[in-house]
């Protein structure tokens, strides 16, 4: 009995922790579920998806304008007296019945239905480019604040190393003040920078816990969701800081790629099949009609039953109200041009955030190797400046002088290896690319 109530005591906790951490466990998200999630719950994109709809039904429309329209018509007048004529029609009733059927079918249009199916699938082509911008625009977003939570959380693993280096380099200090080797200012002096450490490491986990916030919005996560981001950031700085960039290629890229300027084309398309639109209405439309009419003084009625049958020719004269086509024309030359020094200025403005990408991209490669540089002279600092202060020849200023430029060096090198990291999710996103960055 004593042996199975000391087993029970030992292994229960046991388990019962193991339970515990089991349900404390977060779910961790790569970068990929994070766009999967925002990709696949975004209104903007399930808006813009009914646009297609909407257009194809207007191209069923546009079907039934060659198909025959039938129309109907029944009235029933009184008459105080009729005319000769009428009366020989309805006889002695002052009653009129009069019902007709008739039919009207476009035999031939110069081709104007057809260029209204072009500009409506046009405009379907035109917002796939759109949905493609929209889910460029997510993508960077959502990568943008993915590597931000990075950086926060690679500025709390920081500071947290450097607490752990002051709590020992206090623990020791305290032991050299207990034997009377240094003084009681050498413990407060790491007190108070342990207390500076504790600021800025609550500092960064309020920022990563914005980053989060964020992430939740912008992925449609729900608000109790509790999940951590899988940082492969020196993963893939590894896979990618040798990549190499030709601005002029960017460039090629963009102009065969960016859904922006490929939309934009698809206006200048839509716009010149309307102006082609405006140019036909001034040509006569070929018609074939057909009236079926019953006339009677009573109902029912069963006599008097009539039918006209022909083909014939609209056309509105060039001249006064008929001549607004032309005016409608020279607008959308207007707007064609209009169109054409939009997109230059898109290209320009493009080429521009390339550029500045481009040369950022450099600076940070900079960074990174000074970085490098001052971390192991950091590091070979703190060292000796630990080894003269055991040894009573140097200061603790010396110290958490080398600790601090040690961990400020390192939260400079994270930060600025994910900053190279994102500079390549903005280049993707500059180059109209609409699938994972990475």
């Amino acid at each position: 009995m004593i042996n199975r109530f000391f087993l029970f005591n030992i292994f229960f906790p046991l388990i019962l922790s193991g339970n515990l951490l089991a349900q404390e466990a977060q779910t961790q998200l790569t970068l990929s579920q994070l766009l999967d999630s925002a990709l696949h719950n975004s209104y903007l994109l399930r808006s813009n998806q009914k646009n297609n709809q909407i257009k194809l039904a207007e191209l069923e429309i546009l079907k039934t304008n060659y198909q025959p329209k039938i129309s109907t018509l029944a009235s029933f007048s009184y008459w105080k007296f009729l005319l000769p004529n009428k009366q020989k029609l309805l006889g002695d009733a002052l009653t009129d019945v009069y019902t007709d059927v008739s039919i009207y079918q476009t035999i031939y249009d110069w081709g104007e239905n057809k260029t209204k199916k072009t500009v409506v699938e046009e405009e379907i082509k035109m917002n796939d480019e759109i949905q493609r911008q929209i889910r460029n625009t997510i993508i960077w977003g959502v990568s943008d604040a993915y590597f931000e939570v990075l950086k926060a959380e690679s500025e709390i693993s920081a500071h947290k190393n450097a607490l752990q280096q002051l709590k020992s380099h206090l623990q020791y200090a305290e032991n050299l003040y207990s034997i009377g080797r240094v003084s009681g200012v050498d413990v407060l002096k790491i007190n108070v920078q342990i207390s500076v450490e504790e600021k800025n490491l609550q500092k960064a986990k309020n920022a990563r816990l914005t980053q989060l916030i964020k992430i939740k919005r912008l992925c449609y996560l729900n608000e109790e969701d509790s999940f951590d981001i899988e940082n492969i950031s020196e993963t893939l700085y590894k896979e990618t800081r040798d990549v190499s960039f030709s601005s002029y290629s960017l460039y090629d890229t963009v102009i065969q790629n960016h859904p922006v300027l490929l939309a934009n084309n698809r206006k200048i398309n839509i716009e010149a099949r309307q102006k082609d639109i405006y140019r036909l209405q001034n040509r006569p439309e070929l018609f074939s009609f057909g009236i079926g009419s019953w006339e009677h003084g009573y109902i029912p009625f069963v006599k008097n039953f009539n039918y006209n049958v022909g083909v014939g020719i609209s056309y509105t004269i060039p001249y006064l109200g008929g001549s607004s086509y032309k005016s409608k024309i020279v607008q959308s030359s207007y707007r064609i041009e209009q169109m054409h020094d939009e997109q230059n200025q898109a290209f320009l403005d493009v080429k521009k955030e390339i550029d500045m990408v481009l040369n950022s991209i450099n600076d940070i490669k900079n960074e990174i190797v000074n970085n490098e540089k001052i971390i192991s002279l950091a590091n070979e600092t703190l060292n000796n400046a630990l080894v003269k202060y055991q040894a009573g020849q140097g200061t603790i200023i010396d110290i958490l002088d080398a600790q601090t430029i040690l961990t400020e060096t390192i939260i400079a090198y994270n930060k600025t290896t994910i900053n190279y990291l994102q500079a390549l999710v903005k280049l993707h996103y500059l180059t109209g690319n609409d699938d994972y960055p990475f």
